[in-house]
């Protein structure tokens, strides 16, 4: 059964779902495709960094952009299901029809629907400031490899539940909400440098190489290629363009973000919007800032000056910031159990409001500590020493549950907890010395 089970969420990453397979007639009976796919994507990571290693003769993977993106992942799944309870409100209120929920023919429909929908978002992501604020992190990193795919923002279903809306007329909730996570999910193998030209299925399919000219920081890769999964809204709106062998992709924003700061790297474009509306000497300047383009300025076009993009300097040199290989290794440990903890504790479906908004602050701190560290922020110890505590804190009077939580696994618990407990006397030690220099 559980076999089965995996290879249905194989399939559905690819959406190679049968329409019999997607036939719900209830929001409540339909699987959370993303969640139950997550194994598989970690999986996925694992194997094509094994290949790069293979192909290159040499270690493609690097753990601060692994983190990062990880860490926009986890932050961007805080507050969920903003989209469907928008959605469900329209469907109650303004329904004409409702397409039967066990049909091939709204299958088709709602597939083709929901991706056009995805198309218009994503462009408009990319071609209005204010949605770009928030677009911007899923573009942040300068690889492009599965993680990428995780790396997306916390504020962005504020900004597409709207281009779906319209579908509430003739789509019930439960249809739109299969179709909305198999479009999201679909789009994970895509981000990846391991598979090239697919041949005839460029013509119709968002590839991974449709999808690298859309991540491109080239100038002629800039508002290309939005779609979800089929390319031919591209071919039909005007904004295809093929990968080209002429010169090498450099990947991440037009301005590179520089730092490994989680919550800077949710936030930093509203903060630059911010002060350029602040500065605007006109509420016509202060309109185009808003809603005209990310490159644009006044007495330009719509979407900037295409011939103002700077070209990408080569070789290409991305930003890092060296911490040693036993402070990437102290990271990479303790990162990885926030993860197991937040993957445990995301699914406990009993836990009271309290104690998940606890862990959502906790979360958030941990990760705002793995930043700084990587970032060899001067405070990085102090923020490190606070969670270190409070790790310690949260073991000692809740043994018992973190054990439960953990799997049932007294090995992770006792590996966790040796971890922490041996960075609380490592940190103090190094306080101390500190200390005894003065």
């Amino acid at each position: 059964m559980s076999l089965n089970l995996d290879f249905l969420t194989l399939r559905s990453i690819f959406y190679l779902l049968r329409p019999s397979e997607t036939y719900y007639k209830n929001v409540s009976e339909v699987p959370d495709y993303t969640a139950k796919a997550f194994n598989i994507f970690f999986s996925f990571i694992i194997i094509e960094q094994i290949i790069l290693l293979i192909q290159n003769q040499k270690i493609s993977f690097r753990l601060n952009d692994t983190i990062s993106s990880l860490s926009a992942g986890i932050i961007s799944i805080l507050p969920r299901y903003f989209i469907l309870v928008t959605y469900i409100w329209c469907y109650e209120h303004f329904n004409i029809v409702t397409l039967s929920y066990d049909s091939v023919l709204t299958y088709v429909v709602a597939f083709l629907l929901i991706d056009l929908g995805y198309y218009w978002f994503h462009r408009a992501a990319h071609e209005i400031n204010l949605f770009w604020a928030a677009h911007q992190t899923h573009h942040s990193s300068e690889e492009y490899n599965f993680t990428t795919a995780l790396r997306q923002s916390v504020f962005q279903q504020y900004t597409s539940w709207m281009f779906y809306l319209p579908f509430s007329l003739i789509i019930s909730p439960s249809i739109f909400l299969v179709h909305a996570h198999l479009n999201t999910i679909y789009q994970f193998w895509i981000h990846t440098e391991i598979v090239d030209n697919l041949g005839f299925f460029e013509l119709i399919l968002n590839t991974p190489s449709h999808h690298r000219v859309h991540h491109g920081r080239n100038p002629y890769c800039i508002d290309k290629n939005y779609a979800g999964v089929l390319i031919i809204w591209d071919r039909l709106f005007g904004t295809f363009q093929h990968e080209t062998n002429d010169e090498q992709l450099a990947y991440g924003l037009v301005h590179p973000l520089r730092t490994w700061d989680p919550i800077f790297a949710q936030i930093f474009n509203y903060r630059y919007i911010f002060r350029k509306f602040k500065k605007a000497g006109s509420w016509s300047e202060r309109f185009g800032i808003l809603f005209k383009g990310p490159g644009w300025v006044k007495g330009s076009p719509r979407l900037g000056d295409r011939d103002a993009l700077p070209p990408v300097k080569y070789p290409i040199k991305k930003f890092n910031v060296d911490i040693g290989f036993l402070m990437n290794v102290y990271v990479g440990l303790h990162f990885s159990f926030a993860l197991i903890m937040f993957s445990v504790l995301s699914n406990i479906k009993q836990t009271e409001p309290f104690y998940i908004s606890i862990s959502i602050g906790y979360m958030l701190f941990c990760l705002t500590c793995f930043g700084k560290i990587m970032d060899k922020k001067s405070n990085s110890y102090v923020y490190e020493f606070i969670r270190i505590v409070l790790s310690a804190v949260g073991i000692y009077f809740c043994a018992d549950f973190l054990q439960q939580v953990l799997y049932g696994s007294s090995i992770i618990f006792i590996a966790y907890s040796s971890l922490v407990y041996l960075s609380l006397a490592g940190l103090t030690f190094h306080f101390i010395r500190k200390i005894m220099r003065f």
